[in-house]
């Protein structure tokens, strides 16, 4: 099949994690990434999305690297003119004090009018963490649904992109939505509910923002991807963080999906039934979105088990021991 897309990864921008999350994208069978911009500092700017992807060539990354920038109420119309004439295909919005490195976040989505205004205007892919600042964390993804259609209301042919969508209230309204709107699905949101994070035990490996939700979520967002619809794609937002950030009294939210993206996703839909539909969500309907070529190489996914790593260069990756039933194989070496 051809090689994976990952439209929505976090690399980071340190000597502990990036060049282990490098590899993982590899190893994971994908060939191009989105490398989300909530580094320290920021990739905020069009020079910083440059030399952000020069610092990711010079530590070995040898995928397609699209990069992106942040999006705060420090953003200008001009800003994201000089963005989308560099070739910088998204901006991404975090809201304020939500998830990593989000205290620049937004609370105010209509202060950013004038800036969506300018992204719909150079065809620039508005992308949305969404939740809603200080709204109960189980509710603050279906809360921000109102600001999804208010934005798209206003902004009609602006592509938007909801990232890692949780809930089937998302999965309904994305759904609902005209083709410029579509969304991402997790690896780990596909598997696991907020009982698998600290139902009986805490999982510290399987804290992410936004929360994973509740079963009836969870079959939602099976379903819509059994269905094969072409606005919801794969994006892992595969977060590396180090076993001390995460197992902590304040740890760190991500899951480091991306050493086994392909070899999990496989299994997954293998087991539920719906292999037919890999290759799509993870290799043809983001390209399509983003107007994209579609990825020329390739990997085979051999029905070989293996077993997940324990630990990957001080990170632990999702279903660390547990044994998967395929193995990727890159067609080119």
């Amino acid at each position: 099949m051809r090689a994976a897309d990952d439209f929505h990864i976090h690399l980071r921008n340190d000597s502990r994690r990036t060049p282990m999350a490098i590899k993982a994208v590899t190893m994971g069978g994908a060939a191009r990434v989105m490398v989300m911009p909530n580094t320290e500092p920021a990739i905020a700017t069009a020079d910083d999305a440059h030399q952000y992807k020069r610092y990711l060539r010079d530590l070995g990354a040898q995928f397609s690297i699209h990069t992106t920038i942040k999006l705060t109420r420090a953003t200008t119309p001009e800003m994201i003119e000089a963005t989308a004439n560099a070739g910088v295909l998204a901006g991404k919005q975090y809201p304020l004090g939500v998830t990593t490195n989000s205290a620049d976040g937004v609370r105010d989505v209509k202060a950013m009018y004038p800036v969506y205004e300018a992204m719909q205007q150079h065809d620039m892919v508005l992308s949305l963490h969404g939740e809603v600042p200080d709204a109960f964390v189980m509710d603050a993804e279906a809360e921000f649904m109102e600001e999804l259609l208010a934005i798209h209301k206003n902004f009609p042919k602006l592509r938007i992109v909801l990232e890692h969508i949780t809930t089937r209230v998302a999965v309904d309204v994305v759904k609902s939505l005209p083709e410029v709107v579509a969304a991402t699905i997790t690896d780990h949101h596909l598997a696991i509910t907020l009982h698998d994070v600290a139902g009986t035990q805490l999982k510290p490996h399987l804290f992410c923002k936004p929360l994973a939700k509740r079963p009836e979520d969870l079959a939602a967002l099976n379903a819509i991807v059994r269905e094969g619809h072409p606005s919801f794609f794969s994006g892992t937002d595969s977060a590396p963080h180090l076993i001390g950030q995460k197992e902590c009294a304040s740890g760190c939210a991500g899951v480091f999906n991306s050493p086994y993206h392909m070899q999990f996703l496989a299994t997954h839909f293998a087991t539920n039934n719906m292999l037919n539909r890999l290759e799509p969500f993870t290799s043809e309907f983001g390209a399509n979105f983003y107007g994209l070529p579609l990825n020329t190489r390739e990997i085979v996914l051999l029905p070989k088990e293996i077993t997940v790593s324990d630990e990957l260069e001080g990170m632990v990756p999702f279903k660390a021991g547990e044994t998967l039933r395929y193995t990727v194989k890159w067609v080119d070496s």
